[in-house]
């Protein structure tokens, strides 16, 4: 589900209700992409797809802030590399993909700090989640022949619809095709 070019991932546990990996960039940050159990719908586990810096002090995983250091690229393909990897032990259950940035205190919170000084919609509401859209609308026609993905319409709370590419969702509901 990725590119050529992606950091060495270490697996950091194997709790079947959280998986865990790791990886060090060069810049000397640790990052944590994280399977987390969120839901059971339509007898499969659903599990949410996250990631951020691993902050060692205090034991968190920082989700919520942007450090551009140049290789957003090698990352975001790190953090997709994962997918496979959690649908080799998961065959059945659904991940979900969704940006930090799409919920709902978000441009509250960057309004404190941001320089664009949007109004009414803050730009940077859902940027994570296109990210993810772009590569998959990208990749779509070789994605599909191992998964099925649905998308989070933004205009709806919790109703998930057939994918099509191009078109703007606030999440990515994806299974492993049988």
């Amino acid at each position: 589900m990725t590119g050529s070019t992606s950091y060495e991932l270490t697996k950091l546990s194997s709790d079947p209700k959280q998986f865990l990996y790791g990886f060090a960039t060069p810049s000397g940050n640790f990052k944590i992409v994280e399977h987390s159990l969120i839901e059971t719908r339509d007898d499969r586990k659903v599990y949410n797809l996250g990631f951020g810096d691993y902050n060692a002090e205090t034991g968190q995983v920082i989700d919520d802030e942007v450090f551009n250091r140049g290789d957003g690229r090698i990352i975001l393909n790190t953090v997709l590399s994962t997918i496979p990897l959690f649908f080799d032990k998961n065959p059945m259950d659904a991940l979900i993909v969704q940006g930090s940035d799409s919920r709902d205190d978000f441009p509250e919170k960057c309004r404190l700090t941001c320089i664009k000084r949007c109004t009414d919609n803050c730009r940077k509401q859902h940027q994570r989640i296109r990210i993810y859209c772009n590569f998959l609308d990208k990749n779509f026609s070789s994605l599909v022949k191992n998964y099925i993905f649905f998308g989070l319409s933004e205009s709806k709370e919790l109703d998930f619809e057939q994918y099509i590419p191009g078109n703007s969702y606030k999440g990515v509901l994806i299974y492993r095709k049988k």
